[in-house]
Order: C-alpha cells, then structure tokens, then sequence
C-alpha cells in the first residue's frame, strides 16, 4: 500500500459564485470563447485581451456584455481582477500569466497546462438549476466531456421541478428540522416520487398537507 503521505491529492470541487466580480481572459481563439459564454453566464465583469478574437467575442463586445482589448498580453495586465484565465494560441503566453497572477496572489486556470493551474474546469452541463459538473482533475477533458454528455442526459425535467421547488421552500419556511424533512420528501420522497411519475396534482396535494403545520402558525405565505 503506497504511503498516504505520497498519494496525490485530489481538487477540491466548488462552485464559485462570480456574480459582479472581476475576471481577465487572456486569449481571443475557439477555447477562450468557451471561457468567456461560461464566465459571462455567472454574471461576472469579463475583460478579454488579445491581438484577435473570434466572430462571437467581437460581437459580445460590441454589445458592452465585455471588454476586449485588442492588443498581446502585457506584464501589470492581471492586477485588479478576482480570478484569471489563460487560453491563448501562443503557448508561451500562459506560463507568464500563470507566474504574475500567482505572484500577486490571484488564481490562475491555463488551458492545457495543468501544472500551471490552481484550479481546474469541469466539463459541464446545465438543466435549470442543475449544474452536472465532470472533472478528472486535467487528466482527460475528453473523458470528462463524455461522462458530462451522458450524465446531464438523465436529468429528467422533474429533476428541473423538485430543484426549483426545494428551493421556494427554502426562501419561504424557516429553517428547522420540519423544513428539512419536507426538502428530503421533495427530493426522494412521496413528493418526489409523484412528480417523478407526472402526477403533479397528487404531488401538490401532498405538499399543501404538509404545509399545514406553518400555516396553522402564520409563517407560510
């Protein structure tokens, strides 16, 4: 048995939450494209440099949705951002950005070079609320790409309602051990079940019966 101390670690899995924040995409080709759909989608503040960039980054920028500019990468270009990401067509580019961006402390991704990296991105899927997200930690983006095509396609659309109902329920109850067990039944319980099954009106018959308790004390709307 290898010593645990030898056995490589793995990613830690997170989400980030980018929602008005700050990124650099350094790069302008078919992958910093890819880069810049996903990031825009989380709602951050995306500036993009780089000497040309694809019919779609141009058209983006020309509608203010982000900030290109169209020149090469310059040393002092990562200050003032939250997060960095590399994906230019010169493979010299990447290791100088990973290099300033590590040195002032910003986290850098840098396509195709793991080694560079302090984070790596999934393959992803998206079903509403759901995200199905496949990493195998840069070793195969391939892979990871098939598991993501095959994963996302079970997710059926009454995955999609229990998700958005469960988290109505969360905004409207409080928290306690009641809420809890309603969110278990939403999700793999009766409720669940029904609407697994299309019987939507069975479904919101059983959660208008367990809503009873909060209604009785005022806290339901």
């Amino acid at each position: 048995m290898k010593d645990a101390m030898t056995t490589p670690h793995l990613d830690y899995a997170v989400c980030l939450r980018l929602e008005g924040r700050h990124v650099l995409l350094v790069g302008g080709g078919t992958i910093a494209e890819g880069r810049a759909l996903a990031v825009l989608a989380s709602g951050a503040r995306l500036r993009v440099i780089a000497p040309e960039a694809t019919p779609t980054l141009r058209r983006l920028a020309e509608g203010g949705q982000l900030e290109w500019l169209p020149r090469p990468y310059q040393a002092g270009d990562v200050r003032g951002h939250h997060l960095v990401l590399a994906a230019a067509d010169d493979a010299a580019v990447g290791p100088r950005v990973a290099a300033e961006a590590r040195a002032l402390g910003i986290w850098v991704n840098t396509a195709d070079e793991p080694a560079l990296c302090d984070f790596t991105l999934p393959s992803v899927g998206r079903r509403g609320p759901i995200t199905i997200a496949v990493s195998t930690a840069g070793q195969a983006p391939a892979l990871a790409s098939h598991l993501r095509e095959v994963l996302t396609a079970q997710v059926a659309r009454h995955h999609v309602w229990r998700a958005r109902l469960s988290g109505w329920l969360r905004e409207q109850l409080p928290r306690g051990r009641e809420r809890q067990r309603l969110l278990k039944d939403v999700a793999t319980g009766g409720i669940g079940a029904r609407l697994a099954r299309g019987e939507r009106k069975a479904a919101w018959a059983l959660l208008r019966e367990a809503l009873k308790p909060w209604k009785t004390s005022g806290e339901t709307p």
